[in-house]
C-alpha cells in the first residue's frame, strides 16, 4: 500500500470510531500528517469540551514511529496553483485547506484518506475507497 496522506475528516471519524478506517490506521502503515490537519484539528479541539483529551490522543498518533509530518515547501505552491485553476475553470472549488492538502498528497505521491467528497474533484488525486 502506498504511504497515506491523512485528512481531518478521516483522523475525526478515526477517533470517534468508524470503523471503516481501522485498516488506514494500522501501524504497518505509513502515514503522513500534513501540519494543515494538524491546524485544523487543533483549531477544533479549541472549541470543543475535550481539548485536552483530544490533544493526547493527536500526540500519541503524531509520536508513532510510522507517522511522519510534512509542511508546505515550493513545490507544494505550484501544485496548488496548478489545483487551484483547474478546479475554479470547473467552476467546482474546494476550500483553500483541502487544496494545499491535496497538493501534499500529490507532491508526496500518497494515496488520500477522507470522508470528505470534494477531493474526487481535483485531478490525478488518489482517494480511498471507504
Amino acid at each position: 500500500m502506498p504511504d497515506l496522506m491523512i485528512d481531518t475528516s478521516a483522523y475525526s471519524a478515526f477517533n470517534r470510531g468508524d470503523g471503516r478506517l481501522r485498516q488506514f490506521f494500522d501501524p504497518e502503515n505509513q502515514l503522513i500528517m500534513p501540519l494543515v490537519v494538524i491546524g485544523e484539528l487543533r483549531a477544533g479541539f479549541a472549541l470543543g469540551t475535550k481539548q485536552q483529551e483530544n490533544e493526547t490522543l493527536l500526540q500519541r498518533l503524531l509520536d508513532s514511529p510510522n507517522v511522519r509530518l510534512v509542511t508546505l515547501g515550493d513545490t507544494t505552491t505550484k501544485l496548488f496553483a496548478a489545483i487551484s485553476k483547474k478546479l475554479r475553470q470547473a467552476g467546482t472549488p474546494i476550500n483553500v485547506n483541502d487544496m494545499w492538502i491535496a497538493a501534499l498528497t500529490l507532491e508526496h505521491g500518497c494515496l488520500l484518506v477522507t470522508l470528505d467528497s470534494g477531493f474526487k474533484r481535483v485531478p490525478d488525486l488518489l482517494v480511498a475507497k471507504l
